[in-house]
This record gives structure tokens, sequence and C-alpha cells, in this order.
């Protein structure tokens, strides 16, 4: 018999939400680096065009890699802190497992300790009521104060 408790069910939904946020993440992260790219061409395509971004390009591309640097760093820390949240969970559901089996293997113990006292006094009583009947032998007349 395998026990679960609602704890390890809940640490089971978790765990299965992180892992989902984290290829979340990682796929956002990648089409994030690839649209960057794209922007930085897009960029240098439109310097021609606009004559204030001509005049200025190196300002432009400079903020443009400042924001994209900002966003990686925050893309960065949304992943640590994604995967520190899984470990996290990960941690707690193998304990609640071992939680969960040491309980199990008290119980079993108690039922077992509980079987064995049943089984004992059963035993006793067996030999009490044996013990009145060879004190009463067949042939013996009993007396009105056997008990």
């Amino acid at each position: 018999m395998t026990y679960a408790s609602d704890t390890q069910t809940l640490l089971d939904q978790r765990l299965k939400t992180t892992g989902w946020q984290i290829a979340q993440t990682v796929v956002l992260g990648l089409l994030a680096a690839c649209l960057s790219l794209f922007g930085q061409v897009c960029l240098e395509r439109a310097r021609p065009i606009f004559p204030a971004l001509d005049q200025n390009f190196a300002a432009w591309q400079s903020g443009y890699t400042l924001v994209l640097m900002v966003i990686g760093i925050v893309w960065l820390v949304a992943m640590l802190q994604r995967i520190s949240f899984f470990q996290d969970c990960l941690e707690r559901l193998r304990s609640q497992r071992r939680l969960d089996e040491q309980y199990a293997v008290r119980r079993q113990q108690a039922e077992e300790a509980r079987a064995a006292k049943l089984a004992e006094k059963a035993a006793r009583e067996a030999e009490a009521e044996m013990a009145r009947a060879v004190k009463l032998g067949k042939n013996e007349r009993s007396t009105k104060f056997d008990y």
C-alpha cells in the first residue's frame, strides 16, 4: 500500500507547475534573444532613414544594448528564482516522502503490537479456561462455590 499525503500531492502539483514555468521562461528568453538580434538589424537599417537616429547612432545603439542587458539580467534573476523554487519543492517532496514512509512503518509497528497484545490476551484467556476445565474434572462433583 502506498500512502500519499495531501502535502505530497500539493508538492507534486507545485513541482509540475514550476517545471512548466521554467520551460516557459527559457522559451521566452530564447525568443527575446532572437528578437533582440532582429531589433539590432532594424536599428542599423533605420539609420539612414531617420536623421535624428543617424546623428546619435552610437547613443541609440548604447541605449538599446543597455536595455537588452537589463532585460537579460531580469530574465536571469527570474530563471534563478524559478530553479531555486523547483529545487526547494523537490527537497520538500523528498522529505515528505521520507516522513510518510516513517509514519507508515510506525503505524505498521503499532498494528503489529496491538495484534500481539490481542493474541497474548486470547492465549491467557484460553489458558484460564483450560485451567478451569482441569480444575473441574469430569468425575468430580462441583460445589456451589465453584465459579
